[in-house]
């Protein structure tokens, strides 16, 4: 049970960081470029949270699949 309140959690809080970065870039004023270079870097940060605190915890909840990121031991 603990798993898919931790997926909820990470899934609003990835959401939350999205829209709010959208909006506040929609109000300053930059070149399109600019907005082009924040709006993949946030696309980046977001599946990054997806990836680290859903797929993965899940993949090893499911599968019992561990994903060693720390280096090779």
């Amino acid at each position: 049970m603990g798993i898919i309140i931790q997926i909820i959690i990470a899934l609003l809080i990835a959401g939350f960081i999205f829209w709010a970065v959208r909006q506040v870039i929609g109000l300053i004023p930059l070149e399109p470029i600019f907005k082009q270079i924040i709006d993949v870097l946030l696309i980046i940060l977001v599946v990054a949270i997806i990836l680290f605190y859903v797929v993965i915890p899940l993949l090893h909840v499911l599968g019992g699949i561990s994903v060693n990121i720390s280096g090779l031991h």
